[in-house]
């Protein structure tokens, strides 16, 4: 059974982080590891965090003052000792059974990294989405045309990976992005994408909304940075004239959709 840690950064995330550490303890699976990150929030996050961390002797406090969520979760991998490594939000809900399905997919293929789909729940349009992972090779060609083709969440890398690449902390609302394209430009790994649900993560304008808000614009420069890097001449994300996929034309009918509800 191998070891699944999770870093969690959290800042005045108590409306919803109780249920997010609840969503890791109700994994009915034993060798996992939460790390908390949190030394600055002024809302009631740091008693709910102080019950659990008495409690359970896997849930990790770490009262180091962050930077944000990139330097957050940096400060968190120091923690961290199990074989694979996931990223959760304090507005992020684990789906049941998720880390024995990680365990069953490790014992027999020794993979780099695996991906899932998730939901997103638009509290105050009391709706959820199913957020389906694209069919696309997980590479630095489709990562330029497509973007981030799953979400932080929802992707656990071996502690290998993470070993060698930290979060960069420059990038503030598309850090994973930038982490992908960084990966794949120096690795050949096996990555595995896996059809069952990752998490449930809530849009409550909350920070998950915020960040959807002004993410776009620094996904569009980190993918031209790395486009040059490797002088791609195939279409890049946000290039106006590529047609779009229809991955991106599914989500802008819902994004449309959303307006009228």
């Amino acid at each position: 059974m191998i070891k699944i840690s999770i870093v969690l950064p959290n800042f005045n995330g108590g409306k919803y982080i109780e249920k997010a550490i609840d969503s890791f303890l109700f994994q009915e699976y034993d060798n996992k590891e939460l790390i908390i990150v949190d030394a600055k929030s002024t809302d009631n996050s740091h008693e709910i965090i102080n019950n659990y961390s008495s409690l359970h002797h896997n849930i990790i406090w770490v009262k180091v003052n962050d930077n944000g969520i990139s330097n957050a979760f940096n400060i968190g991998l120091k923690y961290a000792t199990g074989d694979l490594i996931g990223y959760l939000g304090c507005d992020d809900i684990i789906y049941q059974n998720l880390f024995s399905i990680i365990n069953f997919n490790y014992r027999y293929v020794k993979y780099d990294a695996i991906y899932f789909n998730s939901y997103t729940y638009y509290v105050n349009e009391t709706k959820i989405i199913l957020r389906e992972c694209p069919d696309l090779e997980f590479n630095i060609v489709n990562l330029l045309s497509y973007g981030t083709i799953v979400g932080w969440q929802n992707i656990y890398f071996s502690k290998e990976i993470y070993d060698k690449y930290n979060i960069d902390e420059n990038n503030k609302t598309c850090m994973d992005y930038e982490l992908y394209l960084r990966i794949c430009l120096n690795e050949r790994l096996l990555i595995i994408k896996n059809n069952s649900i990752g998490t449930i993560n809530f849009f409550d304008n909350n920070i998950s909304s915020d960040l959807e808000r002004t993410q776009y614009k620094e996904c569009v420069s980190v993918a031209n940075y790395y486009s040059n890097k490797i002088n791609y001449k195939g279409h890049v994300l946000g290039n106006k004239k590529r047609k779009k996929s229809y991955y991106e034309r599914i989500k802008i009918k819902f994004k449309k959709l959303l307006q009228f509800l």
